[in-house]
C-alpha cells in the first residue's frame, strides 16, 4: 500500500492560446485528472503584427493541475499528441515538484492514478534544472514595467493573470506595505542561467520601495515541453 504521505506529486502547468482551451480541457477531461484549475491570462511577448493591429497580446488559458508523476506523464504525452506544441506562440507545459500536499489530496490523486493504465510513454523532454518559473505579483496595471525590466536582463516574454490580494496588518507593520486588492500575477520560464539577473533588474523596477510593490520568487522546473518552439520559453 502506498502511504499517501510520501506520495510523489507533480504540478502540471500549462499555458496555452485560449483558442485551444476545448482540445486542453478534453485531455484532462478524458484521463479522469483529480485537480484542475483553469484561468485566463494574456501573453506579453510583443510581435510587429499585434502592435499595427493595436493588440496588447494573445490571450491565453492557465491550468494547474495536481497528480502523481505516472499520470503527469501520461498527460503531458496526451496534450503534446493533440496540440503543436512545436508552432511558435501556441503554449508550454511543464512541471514543478510538489514537496508536501494534504493526505485528502495526496490520496486522491493516487486513487485516480491507480485506475489509469499508462503505457511506455517516450516524449523529448527537456530534462530537469535548465529551467526555472520565475512568479512576480505586483500591483494592476504594472506588468508591463515588470516585463520591460526581465527583458533587459534576458527574458522573451511571460503570461500576465489578473488577480485579487489579499493582506494582513501583520504585512503592513512589518514589512511597511498595504495590500491593494487588484494585482497582476507574471508567470515567466527561463533558463537558470538568467534567472538571478531577471529577478534583481524585476526588484529593481517595481520592488516593495516602488509605487509596483511587487515581490517575485523562482521554483525548478522538472521537466517542459514547448519551450524549443523559437522563443526560449516565453509565452506569446
Amino acid at each position: 500500500m502506498v502511504n499517501h504521505s510520501e506520495a510523489k506529486l507533480d504540478a502540471l502547468i500549462t499555458v496555452v492560446d485560449q483558442r485551444l482551451e476545448d482540445v486542453l480541457v478534453n485531455v484532462y477531461k478524458t484521463n479522469n485528472a483529480p485537480i484542475l484549475l483553469l484561468t485566463r491570462g494574456k501573453g506579453t511577448a510583443k510581435s510587429v503584427v499585434y502592435e499595427i493591429l493595436g493588440y496588447d497580446g494573445r490571450k491565453k488559458t492557465v491550468s494547474i493541475s495536481i497528480q502523481t508523476k505516472a499520470m503527469t506523464k501520461h498527460i503531458l504525452k496526451q496534450i503534446n499528441d493533440h496540440i503543436d506544441f512545436s508552432k511558435p506562440c501556441t503554449g508550454i507545459a511543464f512541471t514543478i515538484n510538489v514537496s508536501s500536499v494534504s493526505s485528502v489530496l495526496s490520496k486522491i490523486c493516487i486513487q485516480a492514478g491507480e485506475n489509469l493504465t499508462v503505457g511506455s510513454e517516450d516524449m523529448a523532454l527537456t530534462s530537469k534544472e535548465p529551467y526555472h518559473l520565475i512568479v512576480t505579483i505586483v500591483n494592476s496595471g504594472f506588468f508591463d514595467q515588470v516585463m520591460t525590466a526581465a527583458k533587459k536582463a534576458g527574458a522573451n516574454g511571460g503570461t500576465v493573470v489578473h488577480a485579487r490580494g489579499l493582506g494582513s496588518k501583520e504585512a503592513k507593520k512589518y514589512l511597511g506595505i498595504t495590500i491593494q486588492p487588484e494585482k497582476d500575477l507574471i508567470l515567466i520560464l527561463t533558463p537558470k542561467d538568467k534567472k538571478l539577473a531577471i529577478m534583481e533588474s524585476i526588484k529593481q523596477e517595481v520592488g516593495l520601495n516602488t509605487p509596483g510593490n511587487g515581490i517575485c520568487f523562482s521554483l525548478p522546473v522538472d521537466s517542459a515541453i514547448g519551450i524549443n518552439a523559437g522563443d526560449d520559453g516565453s509565452v506569446c
